[in-house]
């Protein structure tokens, strides 16, 4: 079996965005070689290829769709791929993912439905940014609407995206790429949600892996938070039993203290 673990770095990313902002890009620089150095130790261990793909695309949007259209690739190549974002930490006692995983796609799935309280309030006080799950769900959800598909408070989280060659190859994420954008588009005139929630929409890779997920009932395994244990407002330490850390806070001291 031909297995490869991949990631991909830009330390001068465009900072017009709530993903990125100076203090975030400075933590990678920082940590660069840490980060490098902790992915391919892990692939050693797994007998897999490691490749970091040093990239010039500095808008984030773009950089995020790169990342699945590698992935597919790679699926051109290798028996198994596994995708981890840049700021994911490998455990040292990390099982060896391609054996869990086998033939299949696999990902941490995210649930953030809201209860109708929390929503009115969010909505009257403009809470929600683009980058807000339940914002993203709500995109995902009304491209189904559209094509008469049935929806669901799910989302995937692709900082960890496993797959085999032949899970990887039924996506057609890039055959029906343009498609999707087209018909997020529409969800912008046509939605059933309100304004302050829709102005969010906006072309996102987990949104368009997700619904071609679950609009062509794509056999996906749902990761455990375990392989994808991600560092945030909600969780701010990770605990033994993760085998991935994902920093979303870029605290990478936390891993590398």
């Amino acid at each position: 079996m031909k297995r490869i673990i991949f990631s991909q770095y830009n330390d001068n990313i465009n900072q017009n965005t709530v993903s990125t902002n100076e203090y975030k890009l400075s933590q990678f620089r920082k940590y660069s070689s840490q980060l490098e150095q902790a992915q391919r130790e892990y692939a050693e261990r797994c007998e897999a290829d490691y490749v970091l793909h040093k990239l010039d695309i500095t808008d984030y949007d773009t950089l995020q769709f790169e990342k699945i259209l590698q992935l597919e690739r790679y699926a051109e190549e290798y028996d198994q791929v596994l995708y981890l974002d840049f700021d994911v930490v490998p455990n040292k006692r990390a099982e060896n993912i391609f054996e869990v995983f086998g033939d299949t796609l696999a990902m941490y799935p995210l649930f953030r439905d809201q209860h109708k309280h929390e929503l009115k309030w969010n909505i009257e006080n403009d809470t929600y940014d683009r980058q807000n799950v339940y914002c993203k769900t709500c995109a995902k959800n009304s491209m189904l609407i559209l094509d008469d598909g049935n929806i669901s408070p799910k989302l995937y989280n692709t900082g960890v995206t496993y797959g085999s060659s032949n899970a990887i190859k039924n996506l057609k994420f890039s055959q029906q790429l343009d498609d999707m954008k087209e018909l997020l588009n529409e969800t912008l005139d046509d939605s059933i949600y309100p304004d302050n929630i829709t102005k969010n929409f906006f072309h996102n890779n987990e949104v368009f892996v997700t619904y071609l997920v679950e609009r062509d009932k794509i056999e996906c395994t749902d990761m455990s938070i375990q392989w994808n244990y991600i560092l945030d407002g909600f969780q701010r330490e990770a605990p033994d039993i993760a085998y991935f850390t994902h920093h979303v806070n870029k605290e990478f001291e936390l891993s590398f203290c």
